[in-house]
């Protein structure tokens, strides 16, 4: 019951730093996403490609997703936040 935890973008040419914040959910209720304890990165590169990787063991059953929210910076210091949910996955 481990969870791999994979969160990668590549940004326009104009993006000069990138960062992440990837964190993984468990499914309380229709609607009730919350954080599991101790599964919650950060990286940040000054490159406009960034990839993170992390596990989480010890799982419990249930249904999970990761949350991944990046930031882009460009040069002029102007910054983009995108977040992307993975798909459900049931264990």
């Amino acid at each position: 019951k481990t969870a791999k935890c994979e969160s990668k973008l590549i940004g326009h040419s104009d993006v000069k730093s990138c960062k992440v914040v990837q964190t993984l959910e468990k499914k309380w209720g229709l609607w009730i996403w919350n954080e599991v304890d101790g599964a919650s990165w950060t990286k940040t590169v000054d490159t406009r490609a960034i990839s993170l990787v992390n596990t989480k063991s010890g799982l419990d059953s249930g249904t999970y997703r990761l949350k991944s929210v990046f930031t882009l910076t460009n040069s002029s210091g102007k910054s983009e936040t995108i977040t992307i949910y993975s798909e459900e996955e049931t264990i």
